[in-house]
């Protein structure tokens, strides 16, 4: 169950007519049909992969959609729209309802006055354009804007008098809750007298109910119930993310019921101190990565299960605990799947090394009250951001966000990201991004002191390291591709061998699209630990091997294994969490191999590989690395004498779809050896053609990055189920044409 009103009325992603620009008689009306069918998520141009013009979703556009309403008599007719880039104005039925700035902020409108019983227009004006007055541009930004519709619409029929938000707020001493729900309300015609009943649930059973009487004033306000014991709760917590089903409903004096309100929530405290976070009281190193939320050619116009997938790589593939949400609010069923998996979030608002005029200011406060009060009751969300990222010190101004945080949300520390040591902390928590070296080219992070210029200690997090300091293609050499790794492990041994660190978030989880001003002069940065398929570089394997070997075994050389132009094999490293290994190479003898003493951090240290007794001149003949637990053979890996393409191996993260609204799934494609190794250095391409009711994102022609071609196909939304096909073709005529078949069902959301 995901916080919502209870009176949704329909959601109204599907049948959008787009139109490249606007023209005033867009608003009242006509030749409709000449716009494009689309459905949301959209976005007003899809980009090539590299090397396109950056400016090229900066526009004006126009999305109109017809919908139907019943009588409205004595109802309220509200629509929400939770993410247009970056500003837009709404018309209905050609008279103008409202307008919104922001690409990250949700926004609500009472369009009542403006719809009518039957039939009625939506019309949007979209300004994509990366303009001043909006964060987070206003100078160079290291990341793309994009434009359109890329979150869901919904339409809600509501009471005159409804709940605009609740906040599931609580006190908690050890396991012992009191909930003390706030009701932010709205209400039109008349004062009443109404009945709050609240209510928590776990797994679908009743543990605690309080009904009180309220009055409901006019206009907006504010309402705090009564203290409940609830008593005894399961604390949310990473190892064991405990979730309740809050709910709070609203009841007239016959017990019908007016509104209602529900929510997702976990029971969990959280204290900072300079020696460290603690969540329930126990002391938690945070390690994590920062995340964007942009995909390939379509930027951030994906939907849900993208968004839950990005959590699950995180937290499930590469066993960290938080995430940043760099640079702005994120997408709830991102937010979501990170309460479910115990995922630790920090949150910020919009920006990126610029601080506006009084009118950009205005965004920022109304961006941060979104957030806050928007994704309050998100037990994953641990820290929220209230600096805009790597700008320079306004006091003033982050006095006002840290305090107005701090009054919506006392329960949460704050924060804000740096570029400068030495400024001023106004926050709870001081954030750096540390991209110090030394001269040998090793990563060295700052001490906390010499980050933050004092001589008294302060809670202290590295906001980002390793990234930027070293991009790294999907197709760079081994070296390359292994010092990437290692800069990640040593930041990492460093944080969590020091209690001066809160922890450290690594720049980045994946590559993205950027301005000219940050990027290898394609719009790349390949600063991500994965691809922007979201195919692992080595770097992520190092995250992954940290995990327990009884959750994974992973065993992962960071080489093709083999004499290579170097002559030599070794020395290489071996990302793994085995306690040592065995290796043979070619015709040498098997000798053992245990973690590095140079991680001490780590709870798994990557294992040097260093010796090799075969001359140079003698052929190849192979080898073979396995992985111990105790004495176990847990993980193998062989390599052949004569390595060459013998297979595409072609995985498809979800073998069904939703087709009752717009549903994404992406499929892995890579060019392999006779031991399945990945072959990082074969150009190749691969052709994808697609039948039944998806489409391909992207074009047919796909080239391989580091061996790995990757794309996404999505359902048209069609309602239509059973089957729809993949059919992937390459060139090399030993490799055969394979065709995924991906099973076509409904969600049975209602739509119209």
């Amino acid at each position: 169950m995901r916080e919502d009103r209870m009176q949704k009325y329909c959601n109204l992603n599907l049948g959008w007519r787009f139109k490249k620009g606007f023209k005033e008689e867009y608003i009242t009306g006509g030749k409709d049909e000449e716009g494009q069918l689309v459905n949301v998520p959209h976005t007003v141009k899809e980009i090539p992969y590299d090397c396109f013009d950056q400016t090229m979703t900066c526009m004006i556009s126009t999305y109109i959609r017809s919908f139907s309403l019943p009588g409205l008599e004595g109802k309220r007719a509200l629509v929400s729209f939770e993410g247009v880039s970056a500003c837009y104005d709404l018309y209905i039925n050609g008279r103008r309802a409202g307008s919104h700035k922001g690409a990250y902020s949700m926004a609500l409108f009472d369009i009542t006055e403006y719809v009518k019983p039957g039939e009625n227009r939506m019309v949007l004006r979209v300004d994509s354009h990366e303009r001043e007055d909006i964060p987070p541009n206003g100078s160079t930004v290291d990341f793309l804007i994009y434009g359109g519709i890329y979150r869901d619409v919904t339409l809600y029929i509501q009471e005159e008098t409804y709940l605009k938000q609740v906040l599931f707020r609580y006190t908690l001493d050890h396991d012992h809750a009191v909930m003390e729900p706030e009701l932010l309300i709205k209400s039109h015609g008349h004062e009443r007298e109404l009945w709050a009943v609240a209510s928590l649930r776990k797994d679908g059973t009743l543990v605690w109910e309080k009904r009180q009487r309220i009055w409901a004033a006019l206009d907006n306000g504010s309402i705090l119930l009564e203290p409940g014991d609830v008593g005894t709760v399961k604390l949310w917590q990473p190892d064991d993310p405990q979730l309740y089903e809050a709910s709070v409903t609203l009841q007239d004096e016959d017990g019908r019921q007016v509104d209602g309100f529900r929510a997702r929530i976990g029971f969990r405290t959280i204290r900072v101190e300079p020696d460290g976070f603690y969540l329930n009281g126990e002391r938690i190193k945070l390690m994590g990565l920062n995340r964007h939320q942009s995909y390939p050619y379509v930027g951030y116009a994906m939907g849900r299960r993208a968004q839950e997938k990005d959590a699950w790589l995180l937290k499930k593939f590469m066993g960290l605990n938080m995430v940043r949400c760099s640079h702005y609010m994120q997408s709830r069923y991102f937010l979501d799947r990170c309460d479910e998996l115990g995922l630790m979030v920090f949150e910020e608002i919009p920006g990126w090394g610029y601080v506006g005029d009084e009118e950009f200011k205005k965004v920022v406060f109304q961006d941060l009250e979104n957030m806050v009060l928007g994704h309050y009751n998100h037990p994953g969300i641990v820290i929220w951001g209230t600096r805009l990222n790597e700008t320079t010190d306004h006091d003033e101004l982050y006095r006002e966000t840290n305090r107005r945080c701090k009054a919506m949300d006392p329960s949460r520390p704050t924060t804000g990201v740096r570029w400068e040591t030495g400024s001023h902390l106004i926050e709870d928590i001081y954030s750096y991004n540390d991209y110090s070296e030394d001269d040998q080219g090793e990563h060295m992070l700052l001490s906390a002191h010499q980050a933050t210029g004092s001589t008294k200690r302060v809670p202290y997090l590295v906001s980002e390291h390793t990234g930027a300091v070293l991009p790294t293609k999907p197709f760079d050499s081994e070296e390359r591709q292994e010092e990437f790794a290692i800069r990640h492990a040593r930041a990492m041994s460093k944080i969590m061998t020091s209690d001066q660190y809160l922890g450290g978030l690594g720049w980045c989880m994946f590559d993205y699209n950027t301005h000219n001003d940050h990027n290898s002069l394609n719009k790349i940065c390949y600063h991500g630990v994965l691809d922007m398929f979201r195919v692992p570089k080595w770097a992520a394997w190092l995250y992954a091997s940290q995990k327990s070997p009884k959750e994974e075994a992973v065993l992962v050389p960071c080489s093709m294994v083999g004499r290579g132009e170097r002559c030599e094999p070794v020395p290489f490293y071996v990302l793994t969490n085995c306690d040592y290994i065995e290796v043979t190479l070619s015709n040498d003898i098997t000798r053992t191999y245990y973690p590095s003493v140079k991680f001490p951090g780590l709870a798994h240290p990557p294992v040097l590989v260093t010796e090799n007794g075969e001359f140079w001149q003698h052929r190849w003949t192979g080898a073979r690395i396995v992985g111990y637990v105790g004495d176990e053979a847990v993980a193998e890996r062989r390599y052949s004498d004569n390595p060459r393409l013998a297979r595409l191996m072609v995985e498809v993260d979800d073998a069904v779809l939703y087709n009752d609204q717009v549903d994404e799934t992406r499929v892995v494609c890579t060019f392999a050896d006779e031991y399945g190794n990945r072959l990082y250095h074969h150009p190749q391409v691969v052709s994808v053609s697609v039948e039944g009711d998806i489409e391909l994102i992207g074009p047919p022609l796909i080239p391989s990055l580091g061996g790995c071609a990757a794309f996404w196909v999505r359902t048209r939304a069609g309602g239509t189920q059973g089957t729809a096909c993949i059919h992937i073709h390459t060139p090399r005529p030993e490799i055969d044409d394979q065709t995924v078949t991906i099973r076509l069902e409904r969600e049975d959301e209602k739509s119209f």
